[in-house]
C-alpha cells in the first residue's frame, strides 16, 4: 500500500474515532459550561442596568428574547448565530474592551448551539448532585416555616436544609448553582419552596422547589449580583426579589418570564415584600427609601416613609395595611402602606405609626406573626431576641442564648413556636411565651454536626 493511501486510510480511521468520540461526548451544559463564559465575559455590558444592543446575556431566558439586532442564538445553526459571530475569528468584535473569548471558549458556546442551544439550568443545579462537604457550621441567613407547619426551611452554603418539624429529623437537602442562599420562602399553598440564591458579583438565582418531589422546577438568573428578601404573591403566581444591581425584580412562576425590572433605588435593594392584596409592592434598600410600586404595571406610586437611616427589609403586617422597616443603624419603624400625603415639610414623616425597641449597633432582621399580632426582632452583636405585641409595641418575651448575630427568624403557623438562626450556624427553636429553648438543630452533616456544642436537655444535633 502506498504512503499516500495508507495516510488517508489513516485519517479516515482517525476521522471516524473522533465522530464517534464526539457522538459519546455529554452535550455541552449551558449552565455550567457556557454561561459562566458569558458572565466573565459578557455581562458587564449586556445585563439589565446596562443593556448594550439591548441584549441581555445574564440568563439564558434574557438570551433567548435576543436585542435589538434580533435572535443571539439559532439552534443548531452556530454560523447564522450572532452570539457566536461575534465573538470569533482573529479580531471579534466582542468583547470590545479586554480580553477576546480563548478558542476553546468559543468551541464551547459553537458546540452548545450546534447541539440545539438546550436550557439545562433546572437540571444542573438537580438535588441529586454531589452533596456539599462543610469544614465548619454555614452563618443562616433566613429560616421560613411551611403553611401547615410539617416543615422547616434552613438555608446552607448553596443549598437548603428542610427539616421534618414534626421529628426535626433532616428530610431533604436542595442544592442550587449558587453559592450562598440569602433567603427562602414557603408558597402560600405550601406546594413549593422559593430561595433567593447566587454567586457575589456573577449572577443572582431564584430557584423553585417542589416541596414533594425534591425536584427544582425552575431556576431564573435575575442580574449579575446577588440577590435579597424574596417575597412570594399572595396569589403564589409571582416572586420579588431585591438586589445588589439596585433593582426589584418580579417574575412569573409557571414561566420564570420577568414581569418587572423597578431600577428607581440608589443602592442595594435588600428587602422586597406584597401588600395583602398583592396589588402593589414595597421595596426597601440601603438607601434609606422604602417605595411603594404598582404591581402590575411596575410604576413608582410614591415613597411610603422620609430617610432615616438604611433599611434591610420591609415587612407587611398581616391582616393590615401596615409595614415594618427594619433599619439597618437603630430600630424598626411601622409606616401606613400609601403614598405620603403632600407636604412641604422635607422632615415631615405622615405615613409613621409607631417603632420598637432598637439595639444597640443596628438591627439585623424582624419577623411578624401569622396572625400579625407578633413581631420578633433581633439586633447586631447582641445574640439577643425579643417579642413585641405588634400593636403597641410593649416587649413580651426576650430570648438568650444566642452566640452570634441572629439573621433569621420565623414563626411557626400558630404562633407559639419561634425559630431563630444566624452567625453559629445552628437554629434554635422556642416555646416563646413561655421562655423555653425546645430544641437546637445543627443543619450540616458529620463531621461538624457531631462537635461539642451548646448542652442540655434541649439540644438535638442532626447526624
Amino acid at each position: 500500500m502506498s504512503w499516500r493511501r495508507w495516510g488517508a486510510v489513516c485519517g479516515l480511521t482517525v476521522g471516524m474515532g473522533l465522530g464517534v468520540l464526539q457522538g459519546m461526548a455529554e452535550p455541552v451544559s449551558f449552565s455550567r459550561e457556557v454561561a459562566p463564559i458569558l458572565d466573565r465575559s459578557c455581562v458587564a455590558c449586556h445585563q439589565p442596568s446596562k443593556l448594550k444592543g439591548k441584549l441581555d446575556l445574564s440568563s439564558f431566558s434574557a438570551l433567548s428574547a435576543g436585542g435589538k439586532h434580533g435572535a443571539a442564538v439559532t439552534a443548531r445553526k452556530p454560523d447564522t448565530s450572532r452570539l457566536l459571530t461575534q465573538v470569533r475569528g482573529p479580531k471579534p468584535e466582542m468583547p470590545p474592551e479586554g480580553k477576546p473569548l480563548t478558542e476553546p471558549e468559543v468551541a464551547v458556546i459553537e458546540r452548545w448551539i450546534a447541539e440545539g442551544a438546550v436550557d439545562d439550568s433546572a437540571s444542573a443545579t438537580a438535588a441529586n448532585r454531589e452533596p456539599i462537604r462543610y469544614e465548619d457550621r454555614p452563618v443562616i441567613s433566613s429560616l421560613a416555616w411551611s403553611p401547615d407547619g410539617t416543615r422547616l426551611a434552613v438555608p446552607g452554603n448553596g443549598e437548603v436544609f428542610l427539616f421534618d418539624a414534626r421529628t426535626w429529623e433532616l428530610e431533604r437537602r436542595l442544592r442550587g448553582e449558587g453559592s450562598r442562599v440569602e433567603s427562602v420562602q414557603f408558597s402560600p399553598d405550601g406546594n413549593r419552596l422559593a430561595v433567593a440564591a447566587g454567586t457575589p458579583s456573577r449572577f443572582g438565582e431564584i430557584q423553585i422547589w417542589d416541596i414533594k418531589s425534591g425536584a427544582l422546577e425552575r431556576a431564573v438568573r435575575v442580574g449579575p449580583d446577588s440577590v435579597f428578601g424574596l417575597a412570594w404573591s399572595p396569589d403564589g403566581m409571582r416572586v420579588a426579589v431585591g438586589g445588589a444591581d439596585r433593582t426589584l425584580r418580579m417574575i412569573e412562576v409557571s414561566s420564570g418570564r420577568e414581569l418587572i425590572r423597578f431600577d428607581q433605588h440608589t443602592d442595594w435593594v435588600l428587602g422586597a415584600c406584597f401588600t395583602g392584596d398583592g396589588s402593589k409592592l414595597i421595596s426597601a434598600g440601603r438607601d434609606r427609601s422604602m417605595k411603594l410600586i404598582e404591581s402590575g404595571s411596575g410604576r413608582l406610586i410614591d415613597e411610603i416613609c422620609r430617610p432615616n437611616e438604611p433599611l434591610l427589609a420591609a415587612l407587611v403586617r398581616p391582616g393590615t395595611e401596615l409595614v415594618a422597616a427594619v433599619g439597618g443603624e437603630y430600630r424598626i419603624r411601622v409606616y401606613r402602606a400609601k403614598p405620603r400625603s403632600d407636604t412641604q415639610d422635607a422632615n415631615a414623616d405622615p405615613n409613621y405609626v409607631r417603632e420598637y425597641d432598637g439595639f444597640d449597633g443596628g438591627m439585623t432582621s424582624a419577623a411578624y406573626s401569622r396572625d400579625g399580632m407578633w413581631i420578633a426582632t433581633a439586633g447586631a452583636s447582641t445574640g439577643e431576641v425579643r417579642v413585641h405585641e405588634a400593636e403597641n409595641g410593649s416587649r413580651k418575651a426576650t430570648l438568650r442564648g444566642h452566640d452570634g448575630v441572629v439573621f433569621g427568624l420565623a414563626f411557626n403557623p400558630d404562633g407559639t413556636w419561634l425559630a431563630t438562626a444566624g452567625y453559629e450556624g445552628l437554629v434554635r427553636v422556642y416555646d416563646w411565651k413561655r421562655e423555653v429553648l425546645l430544641t437546637v438543630l445543627s443543619p450540616v452533616p458529620p463531621p461538624i454536626a457531631s462537635k461539642e456544642g451548646p448542652s442540655g436537655e434541649a439540644r438535638k444535633h442532626q447526624e
